[in-house]
C-alpha cells in the first residue's frame, strides 16, 4: 500500500486553505450585505411611513399654526386642522430623542418611526405663492447594526388644502 508524499499532502493542506479562506470571505461578505440591506430596508419603511403620514396630514390641514418651529434642523410642525367629526383641532410633529412624534390635539403622542431608526435631522420649509401655500419636509434617518452605519435622505412636498 502506497502512502501520501509529504509534498502531496503540503499541496492538499494549501488547497484546503485557499478554499477554507475564500469560504469565510464569502461568508462574512454575504452577511455585511444582509446586514446593509435590513438597514436599508428599515430606514425605507420608516421614512416611508412618516412621510406618508405628515404628507397626509399637511394635505387635510386649513394652515400652519404660528407656534411651528421652521426652517430649523430640529423642526417642529403644527398644523390647523380638523377632526374626523369636524372640530377644528391641531396635528403635531416634532422629534423626542430621535424618533418622530405626532400629537393629535390635547391626545398623546404617538411614534412613527420604528424603534431602530433614528431621526437625525427634521426640517419643515414653507412655501407661499400668491395662490396657495406648501410644506417641504426634509428628513435624515439613520440605523445602525454593529459596526455599519446606513444614512438616508428624504424629501416631500405637499399642499394645504385651505391654502386654495
Amino acid at each position: 500500500m502506497r502512502g501520501y508524499t509529504l509534498i502531496e499532502a503540503i499541496i492538499y493542506i494549501a488547497i484546503l486553505a485557499v478554499l477554507a479562506v475564500t469560504f469565510i470571505s464569502l461568508l462574512f461578505t454575504m452577511t455585511r450585505a444582509y446586514v446593509n440591506f435590513r438597514l436599508t430596508r428599515d430606514i425605507v419603511s420608516s421614512s416611508s411611513l412618516a412621510l406618508e403620514r405628515m404628507i397626509g396630514e399637511i394635505r387635510r390641514a386649513e394652515a400652519v399654526n404660528v407656534s411651528s418651529a421652521l426652517n430649523i434642523p430640529l423642526g417642529q410642525l403644527v398644523l390647523d386642522t380638523t377632526d374626523n367629526s369636524g372640530s377644528a383641532t391641531t396635528m403635531d410633529f416634532f422629534l423626542s430623542n430621535g424618533v418622530l412624534m405626532i400629537k393629535e390635539g390635547s391626545g398623546a403622542a404617538a411614534s412613527t418611526t420604528s424603534a431602530r431608526v433614528t431621526v437625525d435631522n427634521l426640517v419643515f420649509r414653507q412655501i407661499n405663492t400668491p395662490k396657495s401655500s406648501a410644506m417641504k419636509v426634509e428628513m435624515t434617518l439613520s440605523a445602525s447594526r454593529g459596526e455599519v452605519t446606513r444614512t438616508e435622505k428624504f424629501y416631500a412636498t405637499a399642499v394645504l388644502r385651505g391654502s386654495y
